[in-house]
């Protein structure tokens, strides 16, 4: 097995890509940012349907998984963001990930308890076992309906001490000891390798805990311009409504998007609410009194150039 170097590398006998213990700046894709693939709720068993003008899409899953959430999606940040860190420095990674599921709780913000690595695994069951039917970036040209799910397949080895066998897991506890795989389907992968269709992602994005806090914030990466002036795009609140997918009643989804326009939670955007006639706007806008996203390559020249001076110190 190839060995893994600062940035990540290939295994040819695997045809594995291993992230690397550096954290990457992140990356998403923007398709995801703009429709409603992902449940804001957890533990959500109702299929999400939605369709506006040249787009549809449905997603649905199994009743005792439930659908993927948007905090089981950090994953695919995570891996998203290391695949394109790779492809950065001129490797060429495969679809399969591995990873050391300590670091990717790390750089996901989480903890790293007995806890934390069963909701990861429960994350990547749900993204495995939710499928997705759209028409959007059909790269088939036969025209062919081709449903997918999240991660073509994962692999999670698992403790079978006397302790680990629990009435919750028969087959044993997920083990932290050893490497998780995942396998992102086509439709991702390709959108990070040939089409290039990411966008950074605010590192603070991590932290945001409420489900519709994380997709206003991903709307407002995708469609607010980040080149013109004024920055800030406008919604009608029904229109958001729709766009989130959410189960939630109008009048309840409106509530809880003017108190974040009160509180103003998100990392690089902003929420104003106007009146226009008989319609309620949503105006998300680029604050530039808030703290901006690092310039690409940053975060990794200042790793560079920390790990130059210790090697430095060390011959010296």
């Amino acid at each position: 097995m190839a060995g893994r170097d600062s940035m990540g590398a290939m295994s040819a006998q695997l045809d594995m890509f291993m992230v690397s213990t550096v954290d990457p700046p992140l990356r998403d894709n923007r398709d995801t940012m703009e429709y409603p693939f992902l449940s804001l709720q957890k533990k959500r068993i109702k299929p999400i349907k939605f369709a506006a003008k040249d787009v549809s899409l449905q997603v649905h899953a199994p009743g005792e998984f439930g659908l993927a959430t948007i905090w089981d999606w950090d994953l695919i940040i995570f891996a998203a963001s290391h695949l394109n860190d790779a492809i950065e420095a001129g490797l060429e990674p495969s679809p399969r990930v591995q990873f050391v599921p300590h670091d990717a709780l790390k750089q996901m913000g989480r903890g790293t308890g007995g806890k934390d690595y069963r909701e990861l695994a429960q994350s990547m069951r749900r993204l495995r076992m939710t499928t997705i039917i759209t028409n959007i970036r059909e790269d088939d040209e036969s025209g062919e309906e081709r449903p997918f799910s999240w991660l073509s397949d994962y692999r999670i080895p698992k403790r079978y001490s006397h302790t680990a066998l629990t009435p919750d897991s028969h087959d044993g506890e997920p083990d932290p000891a050893r490497p998780w795989e995942i396998e992102l389907p086509p439709w991702l992968f390709n959108s990070i390798m040939r089409r290039r269709e990411i966008l950074a992602v605010h590192p603070d994005y991590f932290q945001l805990s409420g489900g519709l806090e994380r997709w206003l914030y991903r709307l407002a990466r995708k469609a607010v311009p980040d080149k013109e002036f004024p920055a800030s795009i406008k919604f009608r609140m029904q229109t958001l409504h729709e766009r989130s997918g959410t189960t939630r009643p109008l009048r309840n989804f409106a509530i809880d998007i003017r108190k974040m326009a009160e509180a103003q939670p998100l990392p690089e955007y902003g929420v104003r609410i106007v009146r226009d006639g008989k319609h309620e706007l949503v105006i998300l806008y680029r604050d530039r009194a808030k703290p901006c996203r690092l310039p690409r390559g940053i975060k990794r020249l200042a790793i560079e150039r920390r790990v130059g001076k210790s090697k430095g110190a060390e011959a010296a």
